[in-house]
């Protein structure tokens, strides 16, 4: 198996090591030396320190700006101070990285890069789609980080949603074409087809230029959660004619409308949405709760890894083996969700 750039999947040039899970978290957190337990991470003797993958000294160097830039911006969250719409752009971006970090490292740890075969790596999937992000706090003395979601067949296969937890925060972030757009008011995305060979083809018609409850399903306003999402269509103003991202409600709620950025938008307490100005500060560091643990927090992870794949995509235009693949991750998923629920006594939240 060729080693590749985690960050660009070509050959590492001048090679380099990234961490996935980068150093100043781990040792935030007390675990640079602990040995992992990250779900589908396999047990063997990995420390903190020592999960690092092939990179490019131009990549890491590039995206070591990322990474300075939203310690500060978690650090302030996690500190109950404000940040700004652009400093959460900045924060999702983050989370964009990480995510698809862990996918390819688990891959490469768990020899599947050969069978699944990435077509993306992190710097193809930042900012491509839209995005949704979680904040909870819960009650504990202890400190660590721990990761859900990551060890599921639909994981393995598109890495669209996972969740982590740093000390006593928890963070459920997803990213999928049509996850909020339509839901906020921008353009509807159809459910995306598959051509022949399993390409992805978007069909994207005129917005409704308001917000419409729920924006995901699974996951409702609540005095202990604070919801954020942010509609993203770089790449997709000119794939038709009359083309609908070209309109004042997108214009007007877009970070950077030229490059296809849409806005942050901010659900918190109630059924609100807001859409947040760019240099808007406000504090988005949830009230704290007692939960039966990070089991009970996990659950709906798998629940949207499952909606994405169901509802997003039209999976009767997929190949026969993709599908047969497909019904499988999203029963196992519901499989997973029912006998834990069982076996720890949690009720639907």
């Amino acid at each position: 198996m060729a080693k590749f750039c985690i960050f660009c999947g070509n050959t590492p040039d001048k090679k380099n090591k990234e961490h996935v899970i980068p150093q100043w978290l781990s040792k935030f957190t007390g675990k640079y030396h602990s040995v992992c337990r990250l779900g589908g991470v396999p047990q063997r003797d990995i420390t903190f320190s020592a999960l690092t993958f092939p990179a490019c000294t131009a990549c890491n160097e590039k995206f070591s700006i990322l990474e300075a830039q939203s310690k500060s911006i978690l650090t302030n969250i996690m500190e109950s101070k404000p940040v700004t719409a652009w400093e959460i752009n900045t924060l999702m971006d983050w989370f964009d990285k990480i995510r698809v970090g862990m996918w390819l490292g688990q891959l490469t740890l768990e020899s599947k890069v050969d069978a699944v075969a990435p077509k993306f790596h992190i710097a193809d999937r930042i900012g491509k789609k839209d995005r949704f992000l979680m904040i909870e706090r819960i009650k504990t003395d202890g400190k660590g980080i721990a990761l859900a979601g990551i060890d599921s067949p639909i994981f393995t296969d598109m890495p669209s949603a996972f969740q982590i937890t740093i000390n006593d925060f928890v963070f459920t972030n997803a990213s999928e074409y049509g996850l909020v757009s339509e839901k906020l008011g921008f353009p509807k995305f159809h459910k995306i087809k598959f051509h022949d060979d399993n390409h992805e083809i978007l069909t994207v018609d005129k917005g409704r230029n308001k917000t419409k409850h729920p924006i995901i399903p699974m996951y409702t306003p609540a005095n202990t959660c604070t919801l954020i999402y942010q509609p993203m269509y770089p790449g997709l103003r000119s794939i038709q004619p009359n083309n609908p991202f070209d309109v004042p409600y997108v214009q007007q709620h877009s970070l950077d409308a030229e490059n296809g950025r849409g806005g942050i938008f901010l659900q918190k307490k109630d059924n609100t949405v807001r859409y947040l100005a760019p240099d808007q500060k406000i504090n988005v560091t949830p009230k704290e709760f007692a939960t039966g643990g990070l089991v009970e927090c996990a659950m709906p992870t798998y629940e949207l890894q499952g909606y994405i794949l169901e509802h997003l995509y039209d999976l009767k235009s997929a190949h026969p083996a993709t599908q047969q693949f497909c019904q499988h991750a999203i029963a196992m998923n519901k499989w997973r969700i029912q006998n834990t629920m069982q076996a720890y006594g949690i009720k639907k939240r």
